[in-house]
């Protein structure tokens, strides 16, 4: 989980053409660590990474969902709904609702 923090610490938001859209923040829970994911970049990421469920329908349909938002032929709000549905069928804890 350490590579987790680390990978999405040394992500780029990057702005103008080829831009991230910074999501409403999604917080995993992993034991006594959480992980903020902020865009359909980071989510990708993480889903290559180390995903406990690699052949979930949901965890194919999210990276395919994040890898398009790349391409720019599908929506941010699409991928993050499809992270989210990722989140659930791996049975991975995480919480939508943060204060900032």
């Amino acid at each position: 989980m350490r590579n987790f923090r680390r990978r999405l610490k040394l992500v780029g938001l990057l702005a103008g053409d080829g831009a991230y859209v910074l999501w409403r923040s999604v917080v995993i829970s992993h034991l006594r660590t959480s992980i903020t994911v902020r865009s359909a970049k980071q989510a990708f990421d993480l889903l290559s990474a180390r995903w406990p469920v690699s052949d979930g329908k949901a965890y194919i349909a999210a990276l395919e969902a994040c890898e398009g938002v790349d391409q720019r032929h599908v929506s941010d709000e699409s991928a993050r709904r499809s992270f989210l549905l990722a989140l659930k069928e791996a049975e991975i804890p995480y919480s939508t609702d943060i204060q900032h």
